[in-house]
């Protein structure tokens, strides 16, 4: 049987970033056994959010790269999220819009994903998504 479980955020930053090297060797090793196909982890749209603040502030790795990354985690088989599609998207779209928060990009895409083509927002960053136009109530 395949060992299958949530991914919390501290493993994939570890998995991520080297700062402890003990941690680092396991937390790979476990995204390993995944891309093998060895086992399978669940993901929250609240660990992806977590994980973009900490590596892009914490660490100072750069948006795109840290959207490479976890875009490349999201795709592996055994990687399951009731929201995959919508993350990948999310990411894709944080990456080229700087001034959004992940958080910002999400409610964008999720709206897109709805078939909503209005967001109530004062917010006037908010107006950056295709599709779905900003409205100040």
């Amino acid at each position: 049987m395949t060992p299958e479980g949530f991914l919390d955020t501290s493993i994939l930053i570890d998995a991520l970033v080297p700062a402890h090297a003990d941690h680092h060797a396991r937390a790979s090793g476990l995204l390993s056994q995944v891309s093998q196909g060895n086992a399978i982890l669940h993901v929250s749209v609240t660990v992806v959010l977590e994980a973009t603040f900490v590596l892009t502030k914490a660490y100072d790795i750069p948006r795109t790269e840290v959207s490479e990354q976890l875009s490349e985690l999201l795709t592996l088989t055994h990687v399951v999220s009731s929201e995959k599609s919508l993350l990948l998207r999310t990411l894709n779209l944080w990456a080229r819009e700087s001034p959004l928060s992940f958080a910002d990009c999400y409610h964008l895409v999720l709206a897109d994903a709805l078939g909503l083509s209005a967001i109530y927002s004062f917010d006037k960053k908010m107006g950056r998504h295709p599709g779905v136009e900003r409205i100040e109530p």
